[in-house]
């Protein structure tokens, strides 16, 4: 796929990510008029009548995929729509930069509310381009915005792509994916520091620190724990300052993944102690909270528990997520939660049987959980297998555990996914009694030339 998608994009003149974008958010991207313009004009000279014919049926198809995927995001595009406020081309004029924001640092213990700076940077730092640095987002644009009626508008179609770059997690690599969501980071931070009504002060500043949450998650999966962490922390600290308890709560979730290091199936220096009192802070505002980030904290719960060997406090997480999970309809599955559906529960489930030393019964949860046709999330299915790898492995079966960690391995490695790449790193070492075994040296051997 991504041939064609590099090739259309020279023939345009655009990046390939500013294509992916395209493909990903149909009709709830509304392109700048010179893009459309190009767009068009390439249309009409080179497309023939099959191509016409195609191109037709394949967005129809697209659309009827994406709007059943994003319910919640399609009826805002829709409403957008209808009242005449456009999206701005989120690979305009950031398309291939690779941004860092100067965000205030995280204190590692500190879980105090402090007061943000949010004085206003007048430039982005851009890294692996040979582009100077170019203003994100004009604040004098900005302040007028949200000054006007349109300001409620203008920050529905920020939370949409907001909403779209979030979904992007499962199929995008994170390297291509981290330019876009900082770009648009910090203009929704621009917002944010323009807005001058509390009401659309507080809408903004959900915004901000929703969108700091999607970055922090993008920045985990290429591996930077420092600005995945930073993030979070931003957006908790936010949410304390704006007394948001549901983005409080959702911010504390995804902190509290890195705390532990996902209870150090990632990595061993994880905190398993903090990770918990951290999810504990996030259940005290469950009551804010939808569906899926409930069942998110009980399974992330319920893993640490696994961590520490307390069985009966994993079990009662896990049932504590598998209701809440019952609750959740395609409203929830959008954003931060696209992926989280029963089946993801079933990941858990044979995730903790595995951390317990149930390697058996992790095996048939995790095979179910893969087989279901509710499995529909990349980044969860290349979890699921990695952890099935070891649990074959310590099942007795070696040869299926270390076929089915090599295959994970390198579509790990295809993704650019390094925090997967970890968590593999992780199941690798569990290998270690029988490193001396053909089946162990010949994964060894595979991933060292997947790695050079």
């Amino acid at each position: 796929m991504r041939q064609p998608i590099r090739q259309f994009a020279t023939m345009l003149g655009v990046e390939t990510t500013t294509v992916s974008n395209w493909k990903s958010g149909l009709s709830a991207v509304k392109l700048r008029a010179q893009t459309q313009a190009i767009l068009d004009t390439t249309y009409a000279q080179r497309a023939t009548p099959e191509d016409r014919e195609r191109f037709e049926q394949t967005v129809a198809e697209g659309e009827a995929a994406w709007r059943a995927r994003h319910p919640k995001a399609a009826r805002r595009s829709q409403n957008d729509s209808n009242t005449g406020v456009s999206i701005a081309d989120p690979g305009t004029p950031l398309e291939s930069a690779l941004v860092r924001s100067e965000l205030p640092p995280a204190a590692e213990k500190d879980y105090s509310t402090p007061i943000i700076d949010f004085t206003p940077t007048s430039s982005s730092v851009l890294s692996g381009t040979d582009h100077p640095a170019i203003d994100a987002f004009d604040a004098d644009e900005s302040s007028a915005l949200m000054r006007t009626r349109a300001a409620p508008g203008c920050l529905s179609s920020f939370a949409t792509v907001t909403d779209l770059l979030a979904g992007q997690r499962q199929s995008l690599a994170p390297d291509a994916l981290i330019g876009p969501i900082e770009a648009h980071r910090d203009a929704v931070a621009s917002l944010f520091r323009a807005a001058t009504d509390d009401v659309i002060k507080r809408r903004a500043g959900a915004l901000l620190g929703e969108t700091s949450v999607v970055a922090s998650r993008v920045w985990s999966a290429i591996g930077d724990r420092s600005m995945a962490l930073t993030h979070a922390a931003f957006a908790r600290k936010l949410a304390d300052q704006l007394q948001d308890k549901t983005l409080g709560g959702i911010a504390r979730i995804f902190e509290s993944n890195l705390r532990s290091d996902a209870a150090t199936l990632i990595s061993s220096d994880g905190d398993v102690v903090i990770g918990l009192r951290v999810l504990n802070e996030a259940a005290g505002l469950a009551a804010f909270l939808p569906p899926a980030a409930r069942a998110r904290i009980g399974a992330e719960q319920a893993q640490a528990y696994a961590v520490l060997d307390l069985r009966d406090e994993c079990e009662e997480a896990l049932v504590r997520a598998q209701r809440a999970a019952e609750s959740i309809d395609e409203d929830n599955r959008s954003g931060l939660f696209s992926d989280w559906n029963s089946t993801r529960i079933q990941v858990y489930v044979g995730t903790c049987q595995l951390l317990l030393g149930q390697p058996k019964r992790a095996v048939t949860a995790l095979a179910a959980a893969l087989e279901s046709p509710e499995m529909d999330s990349p980044n969860v299915a290349l979890a699921a297998r990695v952890d099935l790898a070891s649990a074959y492995a310590l099942a007795g079966e070696l040869d299926e555990g270390c076929r089915v960690l090599g295959d994970t391995y390198e579509d790990l490695a295809t993704m650019g996914n390094r925090r997967g790449l970890e968590r593999a790193q992780r199941a690798l070492e569990r290998m270690a009694p029988w490193q001396n075994e053909k089946p162990v040296l010949a994964l060894m051997e595979r991933v060292g030339e997947v790695s050079a």
